[in-house]
């Protein structure tokens, strides 16, 4: 290029306008995030020039992050927060309602658990509209429960397996937390735990009610659960021990029966889809037990009001547990002055520790000297080995969901489980506990395929089949309720068949006859005696706690009670001393219910 052509290109520049001055970024209020903690900074304008300049940061809290936002079941919205707390630099992640943000309750919990505020009022404000209005805007799932949502299972801890279909966030209760810890190896679980109990029904029974925790929404199964009671050492609480080994440590996962409505309410919500370990029954009363299994059972926590109107939505469970005690619920709610209601036997089967071979809730001892011997063995295992068999198999069942959700569909039939009984027609009540036997069967054959035990195929149903007829041969194949009213009945009969029951010739004759507390009259004849129950005495005192109509229709069923001519379940009679006025009563022709194997005789002859 020659030199004219370079004066040319510097003429045209001169005769171009100068560069527009770049004036910096825009100055304005801001908050700032930096390792010192979370800062405002303000601006002032000056009045004369119109200048904007900085006012000095303004520390408002510790460093913050600001995850993202979260609504729960019932549309309430949220900010997820994450932090670490001062001096132990534990890592803290809390959702806090938005309608709670800027009010004393927010700022308390923040400072309870290590997050350093301002105090100043002007400081607050400021932190409250940035945690409102900064940050992340993800969405997450907020949710109390544990268990199954969105793909993935959400464990008490607040530890999510797999991949949720939305980002999850773990509000629920979190005080055993320590509990679901894992140690050791899925491998490891096997060749120790799964070893030692392998042949051993009880201890089976507990890990196969831990891996069927998880699979009961699969089959649409209600909460229920086993009871092992048997006397201290005969290794009730290892076997509990070994299936609650399955989840985590433990010890750290027992829970008290004598809790409070809420606690519990709270506990089942955490464990939702999961395991919940009950120990030693005795502890509480029988009231609080009755209202525990009621409370827990139902699935549903206690309706409450809302403050802004309403009603809050009730927290919703679904889970399985594995209890101990000394005594059956039915023995420990009589010992108290209860009687125990067919549905909670139902739900919460009780089955003896001891399995019958003399060494105590052990079968098979694996070459230990003795059954204690064996028991020290299991609780040195599962110290050394837990909480990596359920993770294992919640991987394996949300990768088959689909398959897996059938065959046990198929299972809660219980066809092998009822088969073979020499009696009458299972009631509804024992089917009901035969398909959780059965479905813990299969969860156990599930994880015996996936190579979780160790054991051969059909172990897991023989073991469970063996512990379903221990269980039937002290419950009878019958109806609960209706075995309940004959039992009741009889005891009855027992204590005033002839106490408090005027005899038939004393009414007829002139001396009238002295009877306190009169229940009705009792006639001899030359076919047998028969009693003329009083109605009030029937439906208060043989009857109590039942529906009077399903009583007399139970044993008229029994052969107890004869229906009068009109089809009704009491019959008109004019009685010695009265007759002129015709009166109802019960008629019992019989005090005790008709031998099963003398209906059999009688059935054979006809």
């Amino acid at each position: 290029m020659s030199r004219q052509d370079d004066e040319k290109i510097l003429q045209h520049a001169a005769s171009l306008p100068p560069d527009p001055i770049d004036p910096g970024p825009t100055l304005g209020p801001r908050v700032e995030v930096t390792e010192q903690g979370v800062c405002y900074v303000g601006t002032k304008v000056d009045a004369q020039t119109g200048a904007v300049t900085e006012l000095p940061p303004m520390w408002l809290c510790d460093k913050l992050e600001i995850i993202g936002r979260g609504t729960d079941e019932g549309g309430e919205h949220y900010r997820i927060l994450s932090w670490q707390s001062r001096g132990n630099r534990h890592t803290q992640i809390k959702a806090i309602p938005l309608s709670q943000i800027g009010e004393r309750a927010s700022w308390a919990m923040l400072r309870a658990h290590g997050l350093a505020l301002a105090t100043n009022r002007r400081a607050l404000e400021q932190l409250a509209a940035w945690l409102q209005t900064g940050g992340s805007d993800t969405m997450h799932q907020v949710t109390e429960r544990g268990g199954w949502l969105h793909g993935a299972y959400v464990l008490p801890s607040g530890e999510i397996i797999g991949t949720p279909d939305v980002p999850l966030f773990y509000l629920g209760d979190q005080s055993h937390a320590n509990a679901y810890k894992v140690k050791g190896s899925a491998d490891g679980w096997r060749d120790s735990v799964a070893a030692l109990a392998r042949g051993n029904t009880r201890p089976m029974l507990a890990i196969g009610a831990a891996l069927a925790a998880p699979l009961l929404g699969l089959v649409g199964l209600e909460s229920g659960g086993f009871h092992l009671y048997g006397p201290s050492g005969c290794g009730k609480t290892t076997s509990a021990n070994v299936g609650a080994s399955v989840w985590g440590l433990p010890r750290e996962q027992l829970l008290n029966w004598d809790a409070t409505a809420i606690a519990l309410a709270n506990a089942a919500a955490a464990r939702n889809d999961g395991l919940m370990l009950l120990d030693e029954m005795g502890q509480g009363s029988p009231e609080a037990v009755s209202m525990a299994a009621y409370r827990l059972f139902n699935g549903t926590g206690k309706m409450q009001g809302a403050k802004e109107g309403g009603n809050r939505d009730m927290l919703r469970w679904r889970v399985l547990v594995l209890s101990t005690g000394e005594i059956d619920l039915a023995a420990f709610m009589q010992g108290g002055g209860r009687r125990t209601r067919a549905g909670q036997e139902v739900r919460l089967a009780s089955l003896p520790a001891d399995a019958g071979q003399g060494f105590g809730a052990f079968e098979t001892l694996h070459g230990h000297e003795n059954s204690n011997a064996l028991a020290r063995a299991l609780d040195e295992a599962v110290q050394a080995e837990h909480g990596t068999a359920g993770r294992a198999l919640v991987a394996h069942v949300a990768a088959n969901r689909p398959a897996l959700a059938k065959r046990l569909q198929r299972a809660s039939l219980a066809t092998d489980y009822l088969a073979g009984l020499h009696a009458v027609e299972a009631s509804g009540q024992v089917r009901r506990v035969a398909a959780r036997f059965a479905v813990t069967g299969e969860a156990l054959e599930i994880a015996t395929e996936a190579g979780l035990t160790g054991w051969a195929a059909s172990e897991g149903h023989a073991a469970m089949q063996r512990c379903f007829h221990d269980w039937l041969q002290r419950y009878g194949m019958g109806n609960r309720e209706e075995s309940q009213v004959i039992e009741q009945a009889e005891a009855w009969f027992a204590a005033n068949a002839f106490a408090r029951f005027i005899d038939w010739h004393d009414a007829g004759s002139d001396r009238e006859p002295l009877m306190p507390n009169c229940a009705g009259y009792r006639r001899r004849t030359d076919t047998g005696v028969y009693w003329l129950v009083f109605p009030g005495v029937f439906c208060d005192e043989l009857a109590e706690g039942f529906d009077k109509a399903m009583a007399a229709t139970t044993l008229t069923k029994a052969d107890m009670l004869q229906t009068g001519n009109d089809g009704k379940s009491t019959s008109v009679h004019k009685t010695p001393d009265l007759p002129r006025q015709p009166r109802r009563f019960y008629k019992f022709i019989a005090i005790v219910r008709k031998d099963e194997t003398e209906a059999e005789v009688t059935a054979s002859a006809t």
